[in-house]
């Protein structure tokens, strides 16, 4: 009886189903039905039934195995998916550009970006410095063009226990393009080729998650021979850290120690011996995204007591179009280029950029 109640119940919601979707399922059901009675009428099995007899007959096999497949539905249970569905579960800034990066990272037409890429039309710096290249500093503009490109690309993705191998490049330039009086030079670029080891992480800690440790190589020059010249090596520990939309990024570096020079204009030997007691041994960055705006902070100090030198760094991205955004700077201290890291900066600037902060 139970059986029956069900096959009855089952029956009855087929044909609401055929009464509220008849565009779809009414038209599924017709050509079933035709399907079934071309069958019977062929196989010689309805030669002692009349035609109604073959569609009543037909229409009770259809209604039989509809009640099956609502029996199953209604008898399945929710799938994994749908009871944890992911899209309930909003990705970290830090996520989402770790999942875009792993996509983009053996195709052959991108270059992914390491650090932000932007340009500054007009940057405002208080003093610039003209001591390095032998001039007065009224002979350097305030007002100058400050840019950054800077991208890296993935050498071995599994080189061992799922850590990858990558290599990266990034310029830092600023240019005199107001100073026509003086040709437009730049003033320095910096160039810093690196490369470095990274691995994912899962580790909680102080209600933070480390996300992903790097260790790496750093070289970084301004290309420039005797007096002007300036460049470094490092060793580094990249950590990244992050709490819902703040991103803390822990760097601290080892130089490598280098020769000194023999003489003052020598080509080979250390160009800057003292650049720690400027730079430091190591910096830390801040990131926190607020709907479509990105502050960020950058901290450097030579931990020192006396002759402490430092330098911090703040920024803000804010949106100007689908594909732009506008990026506004501000610098204070030492070590912004490698021409003047023992030179303090204090300046400003306003641009725009098409990547993240990190």
């Amino acid at each position: 009886m139970k059986n029956i109640c069900v096959k009855r119940t089952c029956s009855c919601l087929f044909w609401v189903v055929m009464v509220f979707c008849p565009a779809v399922e009414a038209g599924a059901e017709t050509a079933a039905l035709e399907q079934c009675m071309l069958k019977l009428i062929h196989q010689g099995e309805s030669d002692s039934m009349t035609l109604g007899q073959v569609r009543a007959w037909c229409t009770a096999q259809l209604e039989e195995r509809a009640a099956a497949t609502v029996l199953a539905t209604a008898a399945a249970p929710p799938s994994a998916a749908a009871a944890y569905p992911e899209a309930d579960v909003p990705e970290s800034p830090l996520e989402q550009r770790i999942k875009k990066e792993e996509e983009l990272s053996c195709s052959p037409f991108n270059l992914i970006t390491h650090r932000e890429n932007y340009i500054l039309p007009v940057s405002y710096n208080h003093n610039p410095n003209g001591e390095p290249f032998g001039v007065s500093d009224s002979r350097l503009d305030n007002v100058e063009v400050k840019f950054q490109f800077s991208f890296k690309f993935l050498v071995w993705r599994n080189i061992f226990d799922e850590v990858g191998l990558w290599a990266a490049y990034t310029n830092l330039s600023f240019w005199q393009a107001y100073n026509e009086s003086h040709s437009s030079p730049f003033r320095d670029s910096n160039h810093e080729p690196e490369l470095f080891l990274s691995k994912d992480n899962n580790l909680k800690l102080f209600g933070f998650t480390n996300t992903t440790n790097r260790i790496g190589v750093v070289h970084q020059s301004n290309g420039q021979g005797g007096s002007t010249s300036r460049s470094w090596n490092r060793i580094y520990l990249q950590m990244f850290f992050e709490r819902d939309n703040l991103i803390l990024v822990f760097k601290p570096w080892y130089r490598i120690p280098e020769s000194s020079k023999d003489a003052a204009n020598g080509s080979t030997g250390d160009d800057n011996p003292d650049i720690h007691a400027y730079l430091g041994y190591g910096e830390i960055r801040a990131v926190y995204k607020w709907e479509e705006h990105t502050f960020s902070l950058l901290w450097r100090n030579n931990l020192r007591s006396s002759n402490n030198r430092g330098a911090v760094e703040l920024g803000w991205h804010f949106p100007l179009t689908d594909c732009i955004n506008g990026y506004l700077q501000y610098f204070n201290g030492y070590g912004e280029s490698l021409i003047d890291y023992n030179s303090s900066v204090n300046r400003i600037g306003i641009g725009f950029t098409v990547t993240e902060m990190l």
